[in-house]
């Protein structure tokens, strides 16, 4: 059975690649691009029509349906006229992709899942654009442009494949380092940034559980960076307006993603002003215009959400009737969240203590030190093997050196706004591994490329990935290609006013009873509408306005 399960699985996630790579096409105008660069375009290509799409109507299986199949004609079409590429390794990549397979079966869940992912899904394919819907549920305050990726992939009420995006951006980033480095075969700046971002994933995201937003905004931010260097690296004036074009459109979807994400743009920002006479131009072409329509619509999407088109700026909140005050004091919570007050010293100090002067610092520091030494290791290891094992080059080109002045700059940057509003590990990332390369590029530039060296260890690390995951498939009862599930049970919420709109949360008795621990307190796949909250809900010309009452 199970072997029935992961085979339509592959071929599920097959057709996904194919037909989210042919919606790519429609921005990705460089005649000789490649394959795997037109599925990263797709996702945003993909975003972009579910984002749109939402506004009028909800996301149903229809609209999935009708998607999915535009994108294999695109692709279809494209493949007839030779106007797209594939690599010549395929079936070193379908390897790949069998090896780490695995991750998808029997997978637990990540923290957020229940809490606000798989909801926010269930509003969406239920659903047009509720205005308000941060009321609902406090997680909903800032959005991520992934979750609108994510009803794509439900099917009909079982949820097992929506978390395929991030498992297949992961694929992909991996199949594209490789591609990338063994084609190239030389010390560029670019291929060493992979090579670190490369060994980094396969060795330390072996758990699905472990994939939230993340890391789609980690390897978009990785793709915006490797293709900075690649401008950098490039001579041919044509290539280079192709590498601005996707280092923009990756930091801005990076950003979309995460906020955290926002100090790559700097790079573009460099790019441009540096080489504003080519590249003036360039910016009112049609794939440009795509990526800034993408962003008005994410901020009007959060407007709609909130009332407030930026969270957490009041400058950018409206008083209108979904609106809530609250919403900006969870720009305070947050800060405590991430610089780790509520589990350190809220029993020594106050909110304002904590946060004045840098006291937070040492507790902080205190609680994320072994986490980020663990994450550390795992990137400087492999990298300090790598580098062991590589020839040493008698010939060495000190230009190289020179590219890398201007990123020293955002590396210093990124750890300081990383510090100030986020110094959560994960949500750092890319600034890690950019700091690890820079350290190992200097190491680096004196070895020669070897791909048999290369090979070895990624086989050795993606094989290291493997056997974790089949001794974690050998611990579990039920073997099944998709999420182990929480399932809650629900009561009426009350305070829907005179409204005939059914509200629901979750039943925390019975959930308890049922063993589901602090998960019982979560939405998870409940009746639309789930919320704790105490709210009224009315149908205006068709769309539904959430508010929250005081309490």
């Amino acid at each position: 059975m199970i072997l029935v399960q992961i085979f339509f699985f592959v071929i599920f996630s097959s057709v996904s690649i194919l037909s989210i790579a042919g919606l790519g096409q429609l921005i990705n105008t460089n005649k000789n691009n490649e394959f795997i660069n037109n599925f990263f375009f797709g996702l945003i290509v993909l975003s972009f029509l579910i984002t749109l799409i939402h506004f009028f109507v909800k996301i149903s299986l229809i609209v999935t349906i009708l998607i999915l199949i535009s994108g294999l004609i695109i692709i279809s079409k494209n493949f007839l006229t030779n106007k797209i590429k594939l690599n010549d390794d395929y079936i070193l990549y379908f390897i790949i992709f069998l090896i780490l397979t695995p991750l998808y079966i029997s997978q637990k869940y990540h923290e957020d899942f229940g809490y606000y992912h798989l909801p926010y899904v269930i509003n969406v394919i239920n659903e047009k654009i509720i205005f308000g819907l941060a009321n609902i549920n406090n997680a909903f305050v800032h959005n991520s442009l992934w979750l609108n990726i994510l009803p794509f992939f439900y099917i009909e009420d079982n949820f097992n494949l929506i978390m395929t995006p991030t498992f297949l951006i992961y694929i992909m980033f991996i199949i594209f380092s490789v591609h990338q480095i063994i084609k190239r075969q030389d010390q560029k700046i670019s291929s060493f940034f992979l090579t670190v971002a490369l060994f980094y994933l396969i060795l330390k995201f072996t758990r699905l559980s472990e994939f939230g937003n993340d890391i789609p905004s980690m390897i978009f931010s990785s793709l915006s960076i490797y293709y900075f260097f690649r401008f950098l690296e490039e001579i041919d004036l044509e290539k280079k307006k192709d590498f601005f074009f996707k280092n923009l459109s990756f930091s801005l979807f990076a950003i979309l993603i995460k906020f955290s994400s926002i100090p790559v743009v700097i790079l573009t920002i460099y790019l441009f002003f540096k080489n504003y006479k080519f590249l003036i131009k360039e910016i009112f072409h049609f794939n440009f215009i795509i990526i800034y329509i993408l962003c008005i619509m994410f901020f009007a999407q959060q407007f709609i959400y909130t009332g407030c088109f930026i969270f957490p700026s009041n400058l950018s909140c409206f008083d209108v009737s979904w609106f809530d005050q609250n919403f900006l004091n969870s720009k305070h919570k947050l800060e405590l969240i991430n610089k780790s007050y509520f589990v350190t010293a809220r029993d020594i100090l106050t909110e304002k203590e904590y946060l004045k002067d840098f006291n937070w610092v040492s507790y902080w520091f205190k609680k994320n030190f072994i986490e980020i030494s663990e994450h550390l290791g795992t990137m400087i290891i492999p990298v300090l093997i790598y580098i062991f094992f590589l020839k040493k080059e008698n010939n060495q080109n000190p230009s190289s050196y020179k590219k890398l002045s201007f990123f020293y700059f955002f590396v210093l940057f990124s750890f300081v706004f990383w510090l100030e509003f986020s110094p959560v590990y994960r949500f750092g990332i890319t600034y890690f591994i950019s700091i690890v390369f820079l350290l190992g590029y200097f190491f680096y530039v004196k070895k020669i490329f070897s791909r048999k060296v290369f090979f070895n260890l990624i086989f050795i690390f993606l094989f290291f990935n493997l056997a974790k995951n089949l001794e974690r498939l050998s611990n579990e009862n039920d073997i099944f290609v998709g999420i182990k599930k929480i399932k809650n049970l629900s009561i009426p919420n009350t305070y829907y006013g005179k409204n005939t709109i059914q509200i629901f949360k979750p039943d925390l008795v019975s959930n308890a009873k049922k063993g589901n621990g602090w998960q019982g307190r979560l939405c998870w796949d409940i009746d639309f509408i789930c919320t704790k909250n105490k709210v009224v809900i009315e149908k205006i010309n068709s769309y539904l306005f959430v508010k929250k009452l005081e309490n």
